[in-house]
This record gives structure tokens, sequence and C-alpha cells, in this order.
């Protein structure tokens, strides 16, 4: 069980501490004696409640955000045998409510930060869902104390294929559409991350990301599992992680590439300014090649690794480590991908879904031990991403669409190029954003890019594209000309537009709906070459 890494830890190392949040620092004694507690509590409060369909695991709402509360809540879900079904701190209420009305939970529980904001989001949702306050299940008498080496009496019987969490990603018919993550999948995903990630003494790990982000997964077990501190920030906020990282000597840090580089933005990313760190781990967006350089810089004497895998391969499926001395001599746009942890298997193949050549783009499909168990939803678009089928070579029969295009390299594994969904047309030419992004990072020397199909028309189709820079002196005829030297005129960005900062959302990635907002009005032809 996926809980089992926290637990296991508290079993040996009751007195090591476990978490630091709120500027409370919790021992897995005292965190083990919590989950308990919301565990023993969640399953008396649910005893009268059936599934709707016998054998489906049970859901538990969390709505909770950075406080001791929510990390005790979300290990007594599991503990209790619910899947916890996280709520965003700062989501919409409409959006949560539309998440919980999908995830057919009965219950939810909340912190006392996030109970501020039940007034909106309440009216919303369904009269039978029982809302429970965290606190309330951690100050109740009937809970059972936790002895000196924890005994998890309380924890409910439970099976490999349990859901443990559902996480709810933007769906393509406007309907937020759930993950279904299994205890066999993210086991599968700790024991290849605890063979490569050894304990190590005085750990101390980020959380950087919200619980609604399945990098929160990795970071939180991955440090229960090694004995080491989770130490969660008050915010997300760039600055607020840099100063944080110095101010507790983090020897773990995890994040999107974007967090980063806004960091170089404001020039903090200066050399040897994380000395305390020795793993860095980047996700959920390319890396950029200047970006790794940088940090490598900035985190002498960190290994930097960079990970690759959508929700529905369970955190991540590849891996690259990279090292500093090819990344000194890369001429590459962006770090690779790398290659397949244990027991995952990945295939590049063509329109048709046949297998293509090394060094040959096409959509990456991947299979194995951490591949998802579906979707909640009701588009079958979604549902026919994952489909079975035998391949020459491969041992997986069941297999998942990513939408990503990308090619095998021998020296580098995998290579990543994109989507194959961000396709737009422009005066009937097709083109990938992606790849003119790419162009544009290489022409500008830009800190960030980002390219955004507009003008439109009143039928939504595109006219043009507009490009996004940050930190970068290059001025705009040089950009767009050398634009020109590598894309087709008619995909050239018609202008650029310069940002101080770039959007982000609570994860930390580029808002590009927000990029919208600073698209200008009028957008001028993008004149001929010669």
């Amino acid at each position: 069980m996926l809980d089992s890494f926290f637990f296991d830890t508290a079993a040996r190392l009751p007195d090591a501490p476990a978490l630091w949040v709120d500027a409370q620092l919790l021992s897995y004694r005292t965190l083990a004696e919590q989950a308990d507690r919301v565990a023993d509590g969640l399953q008396r409060l649910t005893s009268d409640i059936v599934p709707a369909r016998e054998g489906d695991t049970p859901a538990c709402l969390l709505f909770a955000h950075r406080s001791a509360a929510a990390y005790g809540g979300l290990l007594g879900i599991l503990a209790s045998g619910h899947a916890y079904v996280p709520l965003g701190a700062h989501f919409p209420p409409e959006r949560n409510a539309a998440i919980a009305r999908r995830s057919g939970a009965r219950v939810l529980l909340v912190d006392r930060d996030c109970a501020t904001r039940l007034a909106e989001l309440q009216p919303l949702l369904d009269p039978a869902i029982r809302i429970v306050a965290i606190e309330s299940l951690l100050a109740a008498e009937q809970a059972v104390a936790v002895p000196d080496a924890p005994q998890r009496v309380v924890h409910a019987r439970r099976t490999c294929a349990d859901l443990a969490y559902v996480l709810f990603t933007s769906g393509t018919t406007g309907v937020p559409k759930g993950v279904k993550v299994t205890h066999a999948n993210a086991t599968a995903y700790m024991r290849s991350q605890v063979a490569v990630d050894p304990a190590a003494a005085n750990a101390r790990y980020s959380q950087a990301f919200d619980l609604t982000f399945d990098l929160s997964v990795h970071d939180m077990f991955v440090c229960w599992a090694n004995a080491g501190c989770l130490y969660v920030p008050p915010s997300s906020d760039p600055l607020t992680l840099f100063a944080f990282v110095r101010q507790h000597a983090l020897t773990h840090w995890g994040s999107v590439p974007s967090t980063a580089a806004f960091i170089q933005q404001f020039r903090k990313l200066k050399p040897d300014v994380f000395p305390s760190l020795r793993m860095t781990m980047f996700c959920g967006e390319a890396l950029p090649t200047s970006l790794a350089q940088a940090w490598a810089l900035a985190a002498p004497h960190s290994r930097i690794r960079n990970l690759y895998g959508p929700t529905e391969a369970t955190i991540a499926c590849m891996r690259f480590e990279v090292e500093r001395p090819a990344l000194a001599r890369s001429t590459d746009a962006v770090v690779p991908l790398g290659w397949s942890l244990p027991g995952e298997e990945t295939l590049v193949v063509d329109a048709q879904g046949e297998p293509v050549a090394d060094g040959e783009k096409g959509e990456l499909l991947l299979a194995g031990a951490q591949l998802a168990a579906g979707y909640i939803s009701d588009n079958p678009a979604d549902h026919a991403k994952f489909f079975d089928r035998v391949y020459a070579g491969r041992t997986a029969r069941r297999w998942y669409r990513t939408g990503d295009l990308a090619s095998v390299s021998a020296s580098h594994g995998m290579r990543f190029h994109g989507r194959t969904d961000s396709q737009v047309k422009i005066r009937g030419h097709r083109i990938e954003t992606q790849e003119v992004e790419h162009a544009l990072r290489l022409a500008s020397g830009a800190l960030m890019v980002a390219v955004i199909p507009w003008p439109r028309d009143a039928t939504g189709m595109a006219n043009g594209l507009v490009g996004f820079v940050t930190g970068t002196a290059r001025d705009d005829v040089t950009i767009l000309a050398a634009c020109r030297q590598q894309l087709p005129l008619y995909a050239v960005p018609s202008r650029v537009v310069r940002l101080d900062a770039f959007p982000v959302n609570a994860n930390g990635k580029i808002d590009r709906n927000a990029l919208l907002g600073h698209c200008p009005q009028t957008v001028a032809r993008v004149a001929q070459p010669g």
C-alpha cells in the first residue's frame, strides 16, 4: 500500500522528524498518530455508507492546503481504505464542485484554512456529502493513541488493486476527468524511486506542489520511504521557494522547470546559491538545457534528474540523469527524457499505430505496472487513450496514448518534440506551436518563451501566432529574422511580446489562457524576406 512507505518508517523511527509545515516540526510518531485518528474517525463516519458498486474503492474528498491537518488527513484517508480526491484550495468553487460530483465521494474532509472557503463551495455540493473538519477528528476522544512503535490497528483491509487516489485534470469536453491510480500503480513507482534515491542522513525534501498535482505524491512518499523530513513552504511563489531552500538547507528539491526559470529571471540563480542540495528533480515540462546548465552551477553538489510522465503513468515513467560534462557540451534546446523506469515500456508509433524506426518522430505510447486504472469520464475519446494491443518485442498488452511527439535516440533514450494535438492551422498550413517555441527559444536566447495562436476569427480559427519572451537582450528584428531561418514564413510569429514575468497557475506552470490577455489587439503582418 502507498501509505505503508510512511507507516513502515514510523514504526522503525518514530522519533525522527517527518514534517515541517506552518512553523511546526512533527515527528513520525506524531504524524502517524494524527493519521490513525483520522482513519479511525473516517471509518466510524462511513460505516453505514454502501458503495455504489460492489468492489469499488470508496472515495474521500480532501479540501486542505499546506497544513499539518492536510498531511495527516491524506494519510488517514488512505489508512481507512478510501482513495483520496484532492480539491484545489484556489480552484473556482464550480470546478471543485464538478470534481466532487464526478468522484462519487460521500465525505469531504476539510482543514481549518479551507473551511473559510466552504461558504462558496457547499451550496454547489450534493447535500448528502458529509463535511467533516479534520481538526475535529484529531481531537476526538475515541481516537486510538499510537504507542511507541505505531501499530496500524485501525487500518482497513485492502488490496493492491484498490484505488489510492484520483486526480482530476482538464477534459476536452470542458468537464474534468479523473485519473484513477491504484496502490499497485503507486507502489511500482515508489520501488523504482527508492532504488535510485536511497535514504540519506538528515535528508530534507521540498514539497512545493499542491496536493492536486501528482508530483506531490513523489515528494511525500519518496521522502517518507527514505526516512526524510518533508518541508512545506508557505507558498509556491518562486522567490519564496528560493529563500525557503536556503533558510532550511534543503537537500532534495523538486519542481517544474518554470519555477526554476522564474528564479533565474529574477537573477537569483547564481553560482553556489544552493550548496545544501544533493538531489534535484525536474518534471512536468520540457527542461531547457540552458536552465539545467544554470542550475548545475547554482547547486554544485546536486545530482540533476529530468523525469517524464503523465498522470496516467503515475507521476513519471522515464528518467534522464543529467551529467555535467555532457551538459556543458550540449547543443540541444531541451534535456532528453531518457530511459524507462524498471517495469515500464515505451514505444513510438506513427499515425496508424505502427512502430517507427529509431530517430523517427511519432506518438509516444506507454505501458507497464504504473499505468493507471483508467478515467472517471463520460467522454469515449478519453477512454480510447487506453487500448489493448500486442507489439513485437514488448511484453505489455495494455497501452496509453500520450499525445506527445517523441523519438528514440541510442545515446540519450527518448527525446521530446512537443505535442501531437497542439496543432493549429493558419492559411491551410499545419503548425505545431512547440516547434515554433523551440525556434523562438533558440532565436531569442530568452529565459522563458511561449507561443499563442492569435488573433482568431469569429469561428475560432487562428490567423497568426504571437511569441512571448522574458529575459532577453536581443531585439525583435533579430529574433524574428532568426526564426525565419528555422521556420516556414507562415509559422513565424507575427510579433514578439516582452513580459517582465509570465503568469503561472497553482502548480507553477505557464498559464497560457492568461497570456491571451497580453495579446495585442492588432498584429502586424510578417514582412516577406528580402
